[in-house]
């Protein structure tokens, strides 16, 4: 199998969930846009209490529409494309050997380093498809809406999306490369997910606990204000570095152990020990 086949067959394997998410993304976005003149009289005298506000994960007031955009979207679509991430993420490599392909695929004239950055340009592709897929809705449906938010700017806050979902891509590579099973890989990368979401969340919140925020990729992201402030090249730059280190922690753990074939039905501490000690023995 070559680079080129093996690229198709990962694009063609996750077609339909880039369809799915995108479609789902697309009409939640046209949607919001559309109902926000109804909502807009309403919540411009509300007054949210700052435990909600820092639920609905934005700094903006919720009675303008960047606010009510970011609310209502950007805060929570970066947790579906994240899902689409550990998805991916994991099946790279862990998913192959539990599902017993793995040696097929390292049987083929394709050196293991070629066949995890192969699949990343895939994910890659993916996951803008699915963004941009969100933007389209936006596009469609902001002309022809009484709202104070351009088109140029849903396309900066939609692709402020890519880092983060990036950033959990590449650890679940890793965690799919160092863990015995898809399942242990999958699991606890969705377990880092909601401890970073909610360490945001909760910091955000209370003033004792504003440092923890600085520890949660969701604080880089920044949710919705990319929509008014653009994109904060520092935070989504630190993402992106921080998505190519566990990259490169991939690409090294995974060209210097033994594979297996079928996975492991629990958890065995010593083989993830010894995986993640290759890093030093290479």
């Amino acid at each position: 199998m070559r680079a080129r086949s093996l690229f198709i067959k990962t694009l063609r394997d996750q077609r339909w969930q880039v369809l799915g998410y995108g479609a789902a993304l697309f009409g939640m976005a046209a949607l919001i846009v559309r109902i926000w003149p109804s909502y807009r009289t309403s919540l411009e005298v509300i007054d949210l209490p700052p435990a909600l506000e820092a639920f609905l994960g934005t700094d903006l007031w919720i009675g303008t529409a960047p606010g009510f955009i970011s609310a209502e979207y950007f805060s929570w679509i970066p947790i579906l494309l994240i899902v689409f991430a550990v998805v991916q993420g994991t099946g790279a490599v862990a998913g192959e050997e539990s599902s017993g392909t793995i040696d097929i695929l390292l049987a083929q004239p394709l050196a293991r380093t070629q066949m995890l950055l192969v699949k990343a340009v895939a994910t890659v592709i993916g996951a803008t498809i699915i963004t941009m897929l969100g933007f389209l809705g936006f596009a469609i449906t902001v002309p022809v809406t009484d709202i104070a938010v351009s088109v140029g700017d849903t396309f900066v806050a939609s692709a402020n999306l890519l880092p983060i979902t990036l950033l959990f891509y590449a650890l679940s590579l890793w965690l799919g490369a160092v863990s015995p099973s898809r399942s242990i890989a999958a699991g606890v990368a969705i377990g880092l997910v909601t401890l970073a979401y909610f360490a945001n969340t909760i910091a955000a919140g209370v003033d004792a606990l504003d440092w923890m925020k600085y520890g949660s990729p969701f604080y880089y992201y920044g949710a919705g204000l990319p929509l008014v402030e653009g994109i904060n090249w520092l935070h989504a730059g630190s993402l992106l570095g921080v998505a190519l280190l566990f990259f490169v922690l991939t690409l090294r753990t995974f060209d210097s152990r033994d594979v297996t074939i079928g996975g492991a039905a629990e958890l065995d501490v010593g083989a993830v020990l010894r995986r993640i000690a290759t890093l030093r023995a290479g």
